[in-house]
């Protein structure tokens, strides 16, 4: 069980880490435009993914150190 929240603990931080980093870095990076975008506008009434990054985070955290806390007493 400690296996299962670690892993599924490394993917939420990767996921998290990996949505903020995107943020960083402008929209066509690969398309030679004049000037670079780094906010991409999104309807509010769409569902994303990268609204979930701090939750997606802190939680990685949270089972990360719980899967370390429960070594010590196992």
């Amino acid at each position: 069980m400690t296996k299962f929240i670690f892993i599924s603990s490394l993917i939420l931080i990767a996921f998290g880490l990996s949505v903020y980093i995107s943020d960083f870095l402008p929209i066509d990076m690969f398309n030679s435009g004049a000037e670079d975008e780094y906010i991409r506008a999104v309807q509010s009434t769409s569902f994303s993914w990268s609204e979930y990054r701090l939750h997606a985070l802190i939680i990685g955290i949270v089972l990360f150190a719980l899967s370390k806390f429960t070594n010590i007493f196992g």
